[in-house]
């Protein structure tokens, strides 16, 4: 720990017990004792953080309950261990802790960012968007982020409300402006035939799967088409068949990682960066995938020649994995 930023919190330490030293003759060595523990607190606890900042969150979780044990109502020793838990990918343990922090601090806003998070990893959309709703009203730009948690919930038309009301305030964006082709093409879309007839995909022709899916237009048809397009090279194909995705199934991460994965052959790195920052929002709890995506991040940057852009996404895939290993 860094010995200024030890005598800032000792400093305060002993200025809220010095007039109790001060009326006690014991007071000097019952302020010894409490010293002896927060020296011993602050050093489990940045030897907490320390450990999380490498992904040691199981050695961080040690140096938590550590501190527990000196200091059992400490709120932000509760907070660190749901995040240590959440990145454990442990989330019921996350969900107590985190319920925990929020009995001793309701309002604070990122008690409630890291319990809609769990929300989101558990799929419980509803209270998700209860979490979220309260991040709004301290920071109204979050609504953003709430249109886009309707749309995972498939509430579709509380989407399209709360899109209206942005625009009506001019808080419109263009992330927003997405949000709201993805809504209308749900809304408007029609109600899929009630017979479609199902296909074995399993030792299908590529033109018999492009036969079913133009008469059919079902996701698992389209998947099945890409993941044979993309390992073919066919990139024309790949294309024209993720654009007929996104247009279909605007929820559907994959669709736009294949798409990237055509616009990169094209050399279309600018547009395929979009197109990935739009399809990162629809990937929910599927690391792999997660890292396909920062991947082709990867590419593009360093394409464009733009490395440090291009190292923030190789450190976000080299977390993923660190985590997934665990």
């Amino acid at each position: 720990m860094n010995s200024s930023c030890k005598f800032f919190v000792l400093l305060l330490f002993f200025t809220s017990f010095l007039s109790f030293s001060q009326e006690d003759d014991d007071g000097m060595t019952i302020l010894e004792d409490d010293e002896s523990s927060l020296i011993k607190f602050e050093d489990h606890y940045f030897d907490a953080l320390k450990y999380k900042a490498i992904g040691n969150y199981t050695r961080a979780i040690t140096e938590l309950e550590k501190c527990q044990q000196l200091f059992s109502d400490d709120k932000s020793v509760v907070f660190e261990l749901s995040k240590n838990y959440y990145f454990l990918n442990k989330f019921v343990e996350a969900e107590l802790y985190i319920e925990n922090a929020l009995e001793k601090d309701s309002e604070n806003y990122w008690f409630i960012e890291h319990a809609k998070k769990i929300s989101l990893k558990q799929f419980d959309y509803p209270e998700a968007i209860e979490f979220q709703k309260k991040m709004v009203l301290q920071k109204p730009k979050k609504a953003e982020e709430l249109v886009l948690i309707y749309i995972q919930a498939k509430k579709y038309k509380e989407a399209q409300k709360l899109i209206d009301e942005l625009t009506s305030k001019n808080l419109h964006t263009s992330r927003l402006a997405y949000y709201q082709k993805t809504v209308t093409k749900y809304i408007d879309r029609k109600p899929a035939a009630i017979n479609n007839p199902t296909i074995n995909l399993e030792g299908t022709s590529l033109e018999a799967l492009k036969k079913s899916f133009e008469n059919n237009k079902q996701y698992k048809v389209l998947k099945e088409i890409l993941t044979q397009e993309f390992a073919n090279n066919n990139f024309e194909n790949l294309s024209t068949y993720s654009n007929k995705g996104l247009d279909l199934f605007p929820a559907q991460p994959l669709v736009y990682l294949m798409n990237a994965r055509a616009l990169i052959n094209s050399k279309k790195y600018n547009d395929a960066i979009d197109v990935l920052n739009n399809g990162i929002d629809f990937v929910v709890d599927d690391t792999n995938l997660e890292i396909d995506f920062y991947k082709q991040n990867v590419i593009c940057f360093e394409a464009l020649n733009q490395d440090k852009e291009a190292k923030q996404y190789l450190d976000k895939i080299n977390r993923l994995k660190t985590n997934s290993n665990k």
